[in-house]
């Protein structure tokens, strides 16, 4: 698919599924704005997009817990005058424990990166999409977007907030030549449960990070609407919609006592 000069911007990308989607979008011939916490790590994904794709890239390094550090990348965003073609809203992070008991300060920074950054960087890139009537935006949100989490109550809250905000804003968009995707994995192979302090015992189980940024990509390519990778998964929702939520909460709290996660 020869893309020219079009660029990606991939949140979280010094990692996980974000390093993977910015080698995947890279792969296909896009540029790749990548942004995240870890600037040596960021460095080292761009270096490795540029040296296997021979495309260009660029790096801002940003904790987008920090509403002005939001801003500041969007500032970055618009000084150049590239054609911003994707954007990938993957960053984000988990908290697992009793909501009693776990920080409040966390859980606030937790919905800074996973929803209000999210929607102040659709809202830059956005305008300027609908103008030239092209453009994808990708979510990464979760399997449980939708259902009640016990003990993940404001991680799943929040993914359940962007697969809402995702099918709106795509009901929003029709005929504007502008889709918009909200990408839904289960467990994968990734750095995340050791930043959301799950303690599991079966960690090489889920899918890869590479084998997920597949699949997010070519459905987000193709303009799909909601994409849940792997039958199980695709399960997992399927229950949640037949079972009564109280009930779903008491079976997913079962699911993750099984798989050793702490509570």
């Amino acid at each position: 698919m020869s893309v020219g000069g079009r660029w990606a911007i991939v949140t979280g990308a010094s990692s996980g599924i974000g390093k993977a989607l910015a080698l995947e979008f890279a792969k296909n011939g896009f540029h790749v704005l990548l942004t995240g916490r870890n600037e040596a790590a960021l460095n080292d994904v761009a270096a490795e997009c540029s040296k296997q794709f021979q495309v260009e890239t660029d790096i801002v390094a940003a904790d987008l817990s920090v509403l002005n550090s939001v801003d500041r990348l969007i500032v970055a965003i618009g000084s150049k005058p590239r054609r911003y073609e994707i954007l990938v809203n993957n960053a984000g992070f988990g908290i697992h424990g009793e909501f009693a008991k776990t920080s409040v300060d966390q859980e606030l920074q937790l919905i800074h990166v996973q929803l209000d950054a999210a929607l102040k960087l659709t809202k830059a890139v956005l305008p300027e999409m609908i103008a030239r009537r092209s453009g994808r935006i990708l979510n990464v949100a979760s399997v449980y977007g939708f259902a009640p989490v016990p003990f993940q109550a404001v991680y799943s809250a929040c993914k359940s907030f962007l697969v809402s905000f995702s099918t709106s804003l795509r009901n929003e968009l029709k005929d504007t030549g502008v889709s918009v995707t909200v990408f839904c994995p289960g467990i994968t192979q990734s750095e995340f449960r050791n930043r959301a302090g799950i303690s599991d015992k079966h960690k090489a189980t889920g899918m890869t990070a590479a084998a997920a940024a597949r699949i997010a990509y070519e459905g987000s390519i193709r303009g799909k609407a909601v994409i849940i990778p792997g039958i199980l998964n695709r399960l997992f929702v399927f229950a949640s919609r037949v079972l009564p939520g109280g009930f779903y909460a008491s079976v997913v709290n079962l699911i993750n006592r099984l798989r050793g996660v702490s509570t």
